[in-house]
């Protein structure tokens, strides 16, 4: 083969002194020797640092012929590189020299570094663009909840607005009816829940607002590393070329911080800031959830109680009402039956003093008639009818002043439960339209389960 270098066979016939045949042999099998070690294809990297190893005791000449074909034996496979002649012409070159290609190496090993930095710029990058959509997506959910909870305050404030509101509108009821009940300790007892209610979600929402600023923080900061990591992923090679083939196989956190590195230690700090923001978010959420949840049950329990007193107490009301009107009518009653009564005693007393004049009586009634002249002739002895006549005049006087008495006194029992129940009918009236009132002001988040 062409650029092959060949000793030439020893003749067949030896006619020449052994020492100096020997010392031929051993020039030539040296300078073959040096031929092989510097081959022109030992600039490769590949061979540079193989060195054939030879032993001690030299072979035959015959051994290090080469086949015509240009290929070698197994047993010097492992002992000498290719030969220049077939390394130039799978390269399609005419020349017996390499190419220079340490330039062109240092090139590609360039690009593989560039590539495979930017590579990792990328996963980092792409790592911190997710970690910002995680607290994206978590501040926007956030921000649902924020609304839920501005709702149901300001449900909790209407609540409050409509205690006052049922506070002032019993105030309208009859100065009789204002002495405090159990309706008015169940209000008192809703007002303060209700403001506990009312700070715990103000408090709430305030570090749900002061959340929601750390993670827009956060997401910005996460956002201002990634695009200062992403200004290098504007040459990254759509097609890897063999020499930029190498990538990284690691996770952007299980590399090391380093400043002129992919992953910067303001990555680092701000990843691991974001975990922890997230973490606090998703407790904070968690919590959010609860107390919502608890302040809906409170607030439905307060509401419904203070419904239930009311309206326990419109029954109570009206049940006294209804009494106080069988009481009245029974009063009424025994005032016009002691009027009769009166009447009769009148009309009694009347008969019992006689008539107004004294030609007006009887024979019989006269106290001058014989029968009484004769009998009073003994002085110790004195008919009983004057005697009767004056007792029971004195007493129809006394049981008509009674009668009168009673009947005074009736009356003023009657007026008083009359003005009594007039006051409880208008206590009912009222404590009715403060139910109605709030029913018809109930926030709407609670409606089922008040109704329940």
């Amino acid at each position: 083969m062409k650029g092959v270098v060949r000793s030439a066979p020893c003749a067949a016939v030896r006619l020449g002194a052994q020492g100096r045949r020997d010392e031929t042999l051993c020039s030539i099998r040296r300078a073959e020797r040096l031929v092989l070690q510097y081959h022109v294809h030992a600039m490769d990297s590949a061979t540079r640092y193989r060195t054939p190893p030879f032993p001690s005791k030299l072979p035959d000449l015959a051994l290090l012929a080469h086949s015509v074909n240009g290929t070698q034996r197994d047993d010097d496979i492992k002992t000498r590189p290719k030969s220049p002649g077939t390394m130039l012409h799978s390269l399609g070159a005419s020349s017996p020299f390499p190419p220079p290609a340490l330039r062109e190496k240092s090139a590609g090993l360039s690009v593989a570094v560039a590539a495979e930095y930017t590579r990792a710029v990328r996963q980092v990058e792409g790592r911190l663009r997710r970690q910002a959509g995680r607290i994206t997506e978590e501040a926007t959910r956030l921000d649902h909840q924020k609304e839920k909870l501005e709702k149901l305050l300001r449900s909790v404030r209407t609540a409050l607005l409509i205690n006052q509101k049922t506070t002032d509108e019993r105030t309208r009821r009859p100065a009789t009816e204002t002495e405090k009940d159990g309706a008015d300790h169940l209000l008192c007892h809703e007002r303060k829940g209700l403001n506990e209610l009312k700070q715990k979600l103000e408090i709430l929402l305030r570090d749900t607002l002061t959340q929601l600023q750390i993670l827009v923080q956060s997401s910005r900061q996460l956002l201002d590393c990634a695009f200062e990591r992403s200004r290098v992923i504007d040459l990254l090679p759509q097609h890897g070329s063999p020499s930029a083939a190498v990538h990284l196989s690691l996770s952007p956190l299980s590399l090391k911080p380093d400043p002129s590195g992919p992953f910067t230690p303001e990555c680092k700090e701000a990843l691991e800031s974001s975990a922890a923001v997230l973490q606090t978010s998703q407790q904070l959420s968690g919590s959010i959830e609860q107390v919502m949840c608890d302040a809906v049950i409170k607030q439905a329990t307060l509401h419904r109680s203070v419904n239930e007193g009311l309206l326990k107490k419109i029954a109570e009301t009206q049940s006294l009402q209804q009494r106080l009107t069988l009481s009245s009518a029974a009063t009424r009653q025994a005032i016009y039956r002691k009027q009769r009564q009166m009447q009769c005693a009148s009309y009694s007393h009347g008969r019992t003093l006689g008539p107004v004049s004294s030609d007006d009586l009887f024979c019989r009634e006269r106290m001058n008639r014989p029968v009484v002249q004769a009998y009073e002739r003994h002085p110790s002895v004195q008919l009983p009818e004057s005697r009767l006549l004056t007792q029971g005049s004195v007493m129809l006087k006394q049981h008509l002043e009674r009668a009168e008495k009673a009947v005074e006194e009736l009356e003023v029992a009657h007026l008083q439960l009359e003005d009594d129940s007039c006051a409880k009918r208008v206590a009912a009236s009222v404590d009715s339209a403060v139910v109605r009132l709030r029913r018809r002001n109930i926030p709407h988040m609670f409606v089922h389960s008040v109704s329940t």
